[in-house]
C-alpha cells in the first residue's frame, strides 16, 4: 500500500533568542536594593528527535516570539520583548537578568506567545507595558485558521516561576498550538484519479482557547458553537492516483472540542453520498489534545470509501498508513464457568435466579478493527431472552473488554424448552456495501466451534435452575 503524502511535525524544537536585558529599579521599601535575581529560560515547542525546523510546512514555522515577564498579583509588566526566529534556528535562550525581587521572593509570571500576527486584528498590539494580561490569559481565539488554507499558527504558554534574591534561576517552557490538525491521508486504488464533493467535517467547535495550561477554568471554552470545516476547496477535492504534491486542500485545523455529538465527516464521490460519525466515547478521539493530529486515513475502492483513525503527535510521519477496516475481534466468556454447556453440548445454559443466584450466560467481547466503527451485540428476539449489561462498543487498538450477559425473561417450561441466538454486528466502515455486518465470532477451532453453534450466532437455551447448578463443563477463555 503506497503511501501517498508526508505530513511534518506540526510542533518542533524552537527555542528564543540569547538577550541581556535591564530595567530600572523599581522603589518599593519592600524591594531588595542591589540583589538582583535573573531567570534563564528555554522556550521549546513539541519536540521528536528526526524533526528540524526546515521540515515544517510553511505556516507550522515558529517566525516570531514575544515573551512578557510580569509580577503575579499586580501584572506589572517588567520585561516585553519579541525577535524574530529564522528556520535554521533551532536553539536559543533568554536570560532575563536585573530583576529586583521582594526579600521573601517573589511569583513572576511569563507569557510566551509565537506567531502572534496570526490572531492579532483591528489594531490590536501585544507592544509595551500597558498589555491587559488579565484579558490576555483568557483569550479565547475565534479566527477560523483554515481560511485560507495552512494559515499561519499561533503557538503559546504561561507559567509562574517563584524567584528569590540574588537567585540565578533556569527554566524551561514549552510552548502549544491551540489547535489540533486534521489530515485526510487517501489511499487511492481506483488506477485513476477520484473527484469527491462535500468533503468536509461537521460539528466542530469554532473557538478555543489561546493559553491551553491555565488552570481553574473549563477545559473548554462555555460558548463554543459548533460549525463546519472545509476540505480542497469549498469541499471539493482530486485525489490523484499518485503522490499528492500539494497538501494544503488535505490539512485543517480545528480546535479541541470533544462532545456528545460528535465530528461528522461526509464526502460524496460522484451521487454517492457517503458520511461517518466519530462520537466523543469514540477512544481515538477522547485522546486528542492541543497539538495532536488526527489522521483520517481513507481507502478508496470500487466506489466505496472505507475509514480508519490514529491520533499522532505532529512529527515527522514515515510509517505505512493504516487502512484496515477487516473485522478483529474476541469473544468470550467474562469469566470461568459463566458459559456452561447443556448435557449434550449443544447450547449453551441459562437459568432464571429466583433465589437470587446468578444463572445468565455472560460474555467479554473487544474489538480491535475496525478503528472507531461501533460493534453491537444481538439476540434473535427479545421475547423470551434479554441482554444485560454493556451491549455495544467502538473498534480501538487498544480495545479493552467489555462484559454482556444472556438472561431468560421468565420461569422454565420443561414441556417449552426456549432457545435463542446471540450475535454481533459492526457498522460498515464509511460506506462500505454487501454484507449484513454480522460477524465471525465463534470460529472453528480443530474441526468444532468454540461456543456451540455457527461461526457467526451462538446457541443459547433455558434449562430448570437444578439442571444448571448441576452442569459442570463450561468454554474455557482464550488468550
Amino acid at each position: 500500500m503506497k503511501k501517498l503524502f508526508r505530513t511534518y511535525a506540526l510542533l518542533a524544537a524552537a527555542v528564543v533568542a540569547v538577550a541581556l536585558l535591564s530595567v530600572s529599579c523599581i522603589k518599593d521599601s519592600d524591594l531588595t536594593a542591589g540583589e538582583k535575581a535573573s531567570v534563564t529560560m528555554t522556550f521549546t515547542t513539541r519536540v521528536s528527535d528526526n524533526v528540524t525546523a526546515g521540515n515544517l510546512l510553511d505556516n507550522e514555522q515558529m517566525q516570531t516570539l514575544r515573551v512578557i515577564v510580569a509580577r503575579s498579583g499586580t501584572n506589572d509588566i517588567i520585561y516585553n520583548v519579541s525577535y524574530q526566529i529564522q528556520p535554521d534556528e533551532t536553539q536559543k535562550t533568554i536570560r532575563f537578568s536585573e530583576l529586583t525581587v521582594k526579600k521573601e521572593g517573589e511569583d513572576i509570571d511569563f507569557y510566551a506567545i509565537a506567531n502572534e500576527q496570526a490572531f492579532l486584528s483591528g489594531g490590536e498590539s501585544l507592544e509595551g507595558k500597558n498589555v491587559n494580561l488579565g484579558a490576555l490569559k483568557a483569550r479565547i481565539l475565534t479566527k477560523d485558521f483554515n481560511n485560507p488554507a495552512l494559515s499561519l499558527i499561533p503557538q503559546a504558554a504561561f507559567t509562574t516561576i517563584k524567584v528569590g534574591p540574588n537567585e540565578q534561576k533556569k527554566a524551561s517552557m514549552k510552548l502549544l498550538f491551540p489547535l489540533v490538525k486534521v489530515v485526510l491521508n487517501f489511499d487511492n486504488q481506483t488506477g485513476e484519479p477520484v473527484g469527491l464533493t462535500n468533503v468536509q467535517i461537521d460539528g466542530t467547535a469554532d473557538q478555543g482557547y489561546l493559553f491551553k495550561d491555565v488552570d481553574k477554568r473549563p477545559e473548554y471554552p462555555p460558548t463554543a458553537g459548533m460549525g463546519t470545516v472545509k476540505f480542497g476547496t469549498e469541499g471539493a477535492l482530486t485525489v490523484p492516483a499518485g503522490e499528492v504534491d500539494d497538501v494544503a486542500p488535505f490539512v485543517r485545523y480545528l480546535y479541541p472540542w470533544n462532545h456528545d455529538d460528535g465530528w461528522k465527516l461526509t464526502a460524496t464521490w460522484g451521487s454517492s453520498p457517503h458520511e461517518a460519525v466519530f462520537k466523543v466515547n469514540n477512544e481515538v478521539l477522547k485522546k486528542l489534545q492541543h497539538g495532536q493530529q488526527l489522521n483520517v486515513n481513507v481507502l478508496l475502492i470500487a466506489n466505496s470509501l472505507k475509514v480508519s483513525l490514529t491520533v499522532s503527535d505532529w512529527t515527522v510521519d514515515d510509517q505505512i498508513l493504516d487502512f484496515s477496516t477487516e473485522f478483529n475481534g474476541l469473544l468470550n466468556p467474562a469469566s470461568a464457568g459463566s458459559v456452561k454447556l447443556i448435557a449434550d453440548k449443544g447450547a449453551v445454559a441459562v437459568a432464571t435466579d429466583n433465589d437470587g443466584t446468578q444463572r445468565e450466560a455472560t460474555f467479554s467481547f473487544k474489538m480491535f478493527s475496525p478503528v472507531g466503527v461501533r460493534w453491537t451485540a444481538h439476540l434473535e428476539n427479545t421475547s423470551e431472552f434479554e441482554l444485560t449489561g454493556t451491549t455495544s462498543g467502538y473498534g480501538a487498538k487498544d480495545a479493552v473488554d467489555v462484559t454482556f450477559g444472556v438472561k431468560p425473561k421468565f420461569e422454565h417450561v420443561a414441556t417449552d424448552a426456549k432457545s435463542v441466538k446471540l450475535y454481533i454486528t459492526v457498522e460498515q466502515p464509511f460506506g462500505g456495501a454487501g454484507s449484513d455486518g454480522i460477524q465471525v465470532i465463534n470460529p472453528e477451532e480443530n474441526g468444532i466451534y468454540r461456543f456451540p453453534g455457527t461461526e457467526t450466532e451462538i446457541e443459547i437455551r433455558q434449562v430448570s435452575e437444578s439442571e444448571f447448578d448441576g452442569l459442570t463443563e463450561s468454554v474455557s477463555i482464550k488468550e
